[in-house]
């Protein structure tokens, strides 16, 4: 057992050490000690958020899409607001040719509006709901019966 544990230490030794010593095509070591001694840099500055709120800008395209950037846009009025947190953005994109929007049926809802309504709570029509409540409290009873049923089986 002991020579087992000598081998499997140099094998681990062995699998450290052999990308300081193995070479890249161009006689470079694969990895150098050089690099983890070196100080590293200041990086609070660029992963934690800053005190200071930042600004971004909040504009309506041309589709009536909200768009949102930390730079006002060149043509088109964009409101500015102030935000805590560090915040990642993307740039959009327009769709190839052939892709269409879907017909507008009504305003799109925008929770950043400020009138203090949140998300609508059913996309359902509500002459609908009594039904659906039925066609639930079936369906329950579906789930009751057939939980009876296993109860008688498994006793």
């Amino acid at each position: 057992m002991k020579l087992f544990n000598k081998l499997l230490l140099l094998a681990l030794v062995l699998a450290l050490a052999s990308p300081f010593i193995l070479k890249k095509p161009d006689g470079t070591p694969i990895l150098e000690i050089s690099k983890f001694l070196e100080p590293t840099k200041d990086l609070t500055s660029s992963v934690l958020p800053s005190a200071a709120p930042k600004s971004l800008y909040r504009w309506q395209d041309a589709k009536g899409n909200w768009q949102y950037s930390d730079h006002p846009p060149q043509d088109a009025h964009a409101q500015q607001i102030q935000v805590e947190d560090k915040i990642n953005s993307m740039k959009t994109i327009d769709l190839p040719e052939g892709y269409k929007d879907k017909p507008k049926e009504s305003e799109r809802f925008d929770p950043t509006d400020g009138s203090g309504s949140s998300f609508p709570l059913t996309t359902a029509p509500i002459e609908k709901v009594p039904e659906m409540l039925d066609q639930i409290k079936d369906f329950q009873k579906n789930l009751d019966s057939r939980q009876q049923q296993l109860d008688q089986i498994n006793r």
